[in-house]
């Protein structure tokens, strides 16, 4: 009796799940039948990882393990395994078999250059059993690039966002980065880091590396690195208090986002970090980082994390204040404040240094404090990412 009545409150929640898809798509027997489709394809790709847990338990850092915790709703094709335009190729242009050992640090550096023609091309991880760890795929008509895996013929759920501007072009060199960590992928796109990808797949079973699609001249190298990105960082200027001032800036000059700055002296007590943007139009965040170094991976202490976040449009805004230290966030500080971010209004943030805490200002007004958790002369880099312009970034001496 027990198991006929699981099977009939199982039957019985599908069907209420798919009486509620034909109510909201107004009796599409379509996407009812794709919604029956896609749950079962979830069900398989959740099968096929379950038996990689169960065949890789032992060499699988737990972090991969529970990476595998995800709901894949997605075409039994990923759209970025094929071509939806003939004139896109799929063709094999260089596979890597070779593949040293892999572990954390080790990293892929794939180089060549774009057709002219290119729609889109993909960079692949793949296993013995052509399953794939890590699918990178550009589609340059779309501007994006999709992250994905595969198991058995199944496709995961298709990743898209990323803070970094698309900048790959046809007729055009390319150059990236994949570096595996021991809980993810960091991929770096023409010298500036794009993104990750979680582990779905045990990373230390990639035995080789294929690219396919409209692109040439293709070469990849295989390096052990202490660190990621390497990147030449910006020196942010500094300017001493008597002759500040802030210089001429428009909407046409603007820093590449994210951005990443490097000071040239400690930023300690008595000094001023002004940043002038413009805040996007449908904002969600953003954030400002004070943090020891500009590296992704090993990851950097965060002295303070300035995170702005725009629930309403105009109005009141939470403002968090948080630390990453050993490893970890510490306890989140957050406030409910009226202030003056607007969507499209222009903005003068001041991050100032007194001898306990840093002091925020938006528009000359305080808004946030936050007490120091770590000595703040060991603050290196400043990192910003979100959703904002921004037009300059300068530190204010002392004196």
């Amino acid at each position: 009796m027990a198991v006929v009545a699981y099977l009939l409150l199982s039957v019985g929640a599908d069907l209420l799940e798919i009486a509620d898809v034909f109510i909201r798509s107004g009796g599409s027997i379509v996407e009812c039948r794709d919604h029956i489709q896609s749950k079962r394809r979830d069900q398989l790709f959740q099968y096929y990882i379950a038996q990689y847990r169960n065949e890789s338990a032992e060499n699988m850092s737990s972090e991969s393990l529970d990476s595998c915790d995800f709901a894949y709703q997605e075409s039994p094709t990923s759209p970025g395994s094929i071509s939806l335009d003939k004139s896109s190729s799929t063709e094999v242009v260089y596979t890597l078999e070779n593949i040293t050992e892999v572990s954390p640090g080790l990293s892929f550096i794939i180089s060549g250059s774009i057709l002219l023609t290119c729609e889109r091309f993909s960079i692949n991880l793949m296993l013995k059993n052509s399953d794939l760890a890590l699918h990178f795929n550009p589609r340059l008509p779309q501007n994006y690039i999709v992250r994905n895996c595969r198991v058995k013929g199944v496709w995961g759920k298709e990743e898209v966002a990323s803070p970094l501007s698309f900048n790959l072009h046809r007729g055009q060199k390319f150059n990236i980065q994949i570096l595996v960590t021991d809980k993810e992928f960091l991929m770096c796109v023409n010298g500036r880091h794009f993104n990750t990808f979680k582990h779905r797949l045990p990373y230390k079973k990639i035995c080789a590396l294929e690219v396919k699609g409209d692109v040439k001249d293709v070469n990849v190298e295989q390096i052990f690195v202490e660190s990621y990105p390497d990147i030449v960082l910006e020196e942010i200027k500094q300017i001493s208090k008597e002759n500040f001032d802030f210089p001429e800036t428009s909407d046409s000059h603007y820093k590449l986002m994210p951005y990443t700055g490097r000071l040239a002296e400690p930023f300690t007590n008595g000094k001023n970090l002004h940043i002038r943007g413009r805040i996007k139009l449908l904002p969600h965040s953003f954030y400002v980082n004070l943090q020891s170094n500009h590296q992704v991976w090993p990851h950097p202490s965060i002295l303070f994390h300035l995170n702005p976040r725009f629930g309403n449009v105009g109005g009141k805004h939470v403002i968090c204040r948080n630390s990453w230290l050993n490893g970890k966030w510490d306890r989140e500080e957050r406030s409910e404040n009226l202030t003056d971010f607007m969507p499209g209004k222009t903005f003068h943030l001041k991050i100032a240094c007194t001898d306990v805490s840093y002091q925020v200002y938006l528009n000359e007004k305080l808004i946030a404090e936050f007490i120091f958790r770590e000595n703040p002369k060991l603050v290196e880099t400043v990192y910003i990412q979100g959703d904002i312009k921004v037009f300059d970034v300068t530190l204010e001496s002392a004196y």
